[in-house]
Formats: structure tokens, sequence, C-alpha cells
């Protein structure tokens, strides 16, 4: 790599983080983190919801494999629409009254105690998962352009994200994580 590009990613990366620092600690409490104050434009929660749910990986990996095989990959983004008219018909409602701040109590309130417990263990045991891909994913440019090992590679990312989320600030508040 030559010195400009190590220089666009320095830029780059700097960036990033400038971005995170300007933005992080706005909330006072989980409330604000979790609901936005109410004063959102629908624009914004709308790319949120998209950025969230659309990995760097989705956009490398699905067009590649429907390239190589057929296109049966074509049913991520009609489960993307159907989860959307879900969450507006059962989860929207809620929010916007106030009557809830995540989507777990909602279904602790409509269905119990255990249903949301399964949904949580189900969520965070996919979460990892998909995140271990991610960690594994991000390692691999990683090692190759710093000739390092792929476990070298992993654990340098692992730091790195360690070390962000150590940094951050966000918000925790006893109403939404108390025990239950």
């Amino acid at each position: 790599m030559s010195t400009l590009d190590w220089f666009v990613m320095a830029v780059y990366g700097l960036a990033i983080l400038a971005i995170g620092w300007y933005f992080a600690g706005r909330q006072r409490d989980a409330s604000d983190y979790f609901l936005g104050k109410h004063d959102l434009p629908w624009w914004a929660v709308m790319f949120s919801i998209v950025a969230t749910e659309t990995s760097a990986l989705s956009v490398i990996s699905v067009p590649g494999i429907a390239a190589r095989t057929n296109l049966t990959f074509l049913q991520l983004p009609f489960g993307y629409l159907l989860g959307r008219i879900g969450v507006a018909l059962w989860l929207l409602p809620g929010y916007f009254t106030g009557q809830q701040e995540t989507a777990y109590t909602r279904l602790e309130a409509r269905f119990g105690k255990g249903t949301r417990r399964l949904a949580s263990g189900v969520f965070l045991s996919i979460r990892a998962l998909g995140d271990s891909v991610r960690v594994f994913a991000t390692a691999i440019p990683l090692a190759i352009v710093t000739g390092w090992s792929i476990p070298v590679s992993v654990v340098l990312v692992v730091v790195i994200v360690a070390s962000s989320l150590s940094r951050s600030r966000w918000p925790v508040d006893r109403h939404v994580c108390r025990s239950r």
C-alpha cells in the first residue's frame, strides 16, 4: 500500500472517531438513548433502521452469492419488508404512546416474562454468532494488508472494539436496566 492509502485510511479513522466523540454523551438517560428524546424526524429513523440491519458483510456477500448461484437471496429484502410491516403494526404504537422503550418491554407486556426472556436469549445468541463472523470478516483484510496472521488480526480487532466501547458513554438507567 502506498503512503496515500495509509493517509486516507488514517484520516477516515480519525473522522469516524471525531464524529463518535462529538455525538457521545448527549443523552441524559436510557430513554433519551432509545427514543431519541421523541424529536427525531421520520427520515432519520428510517435511515437508522436500514443502517442497523444492513452491514457491509450483507452488501458484499449477498450480490456475490446471487451472482454465483441464483436469486434465492432475493428473499432477504422481502423478509426486511415483512419485518418492517410487523414493527409498524405491533411495536411502533407502543413507542409513540410512551408505553414502552424497547421491543422486549412490549413482548413482556403482551406475552409475559418467559417470552421476553426467550426472545432476549435468542437475540443475544444470534447476535454473538453474527458478531463473531463480523470480527472474523474484519480480520481477514487486516491480515492481508498487514501480513499478520488471522488470530493476531482477530485479537487486534477485538482490542480496538473493546477499547472503543470502554470509552463510550452509553447511558445506563436503573429504570431500563433493573433486574427483572
